[in-house]
């Protein structure tokens, strides 16, 4: 994982998510997501990976990361670095 959200494209991020979601990443990527979403400042954290139904978004990487761009929107804060 990188340093802060900032640093990923929205793509970058995506994958990240898409990989976890897929079952592809391992269990210390998981981890590390995880840890990295509460990190962020995005209040639910890494509810938004874990329990995306009970925050009210589908369970999809792409609304994960609408979710994401519409919290940092809502927010005036900078996201992605695209």
């Amino acid at each position: 994982m990188k340093s802060c959200i900032q640093d990923y494209t929205e793509s970058e991020f995506l994958g990240v998510i898409q990989n976890v979601h897929s079952g592809i990443a391992t269990d210390q990527e998981v981890e590390d997501l995880v840890r990295f979403l509460n990190t962020t400042q995005y209040p639910e954290g890494s509810d938004l990976l874990m329990y995306c139904n009970m925050i009210g978004i589908e369970d999809t990487p792409e609304a994960m990361i609408e979710e994401l761009k519409r919290w940092y929107k809502e927010h005036d804060l900078t996201l992605f670095k695209d």
